[in-house]
């Protein structure tokens, strides 16, 4: 497994408040990971390949998914308490995650590439979320969108 240096927290604040034009604010969060359900984006480079994970629990993935297209909160709440995503969440936050290509290649250098987002209620591969929680490298992180649920997030190098 290779390093990925990744930006600091206020570098993702920065990208995910232009993005939601909303004040998003993000502090680490050490050993705490997102829970169960949760949502992951896949993401790598080319040769040579690196890739990295982006666990992110459902209250943070769906409330970014509704600030991008301002969907109103209970929306939110109704993705919480089903554990799942529909359809419109999860092509938001396939969306975000997108743009969050970004954030991952300022920190390293290379450019990284969305490969695939998995959410509920597709099933997470056991393998996946098993490479991510055993990974070297984590970075756990809260957000809190405005007006919306705050949520945990972790970057997990493969």
């Amino acid at each position: 497994m290779q390093i990925v240096p990744l930006p600091p927290p206020t570098e993702l604040e920065k990208l995910l408040s232009g993005l939601l034009m909303r004040n998003v604010k993000v502090a680490k969060t050490p050993g705490v990971a997102p829970a169960q359900p949760c949502t992951v984006a896949l993401f790598k480079t080319e040769d040579p390949v690196l890739e990295v994970a982006v666990v992110c629990d459902v209250p943070l993935a769906a409330s970014l998914a509704a600030a991008l297209s301002v969907v109103p909160a209970g929306a939110v709440k109704d993705a919480v308490a089903a554990g799942t995503l529909d359809d419109s969440l999860r092509d938001n936050f396939a969306e975000v995650m997108n743009v969050l290509a970004r954030f991952l290649s300022t920190g390293s250098g290379r450019r990284f590439a969305l490969n695939r987002v998995l959410c509920p209620p597709d099933p997470v591969e056991a393998a996946v979320l098993a490479a991510a929680e055993g990974s070297d490298e984590r970075r756990e992180l809260a957000a809190e969108v405005p007006g919306y649920t705050r949520g945990q997030i972790a970057f997990c190098t493969l």
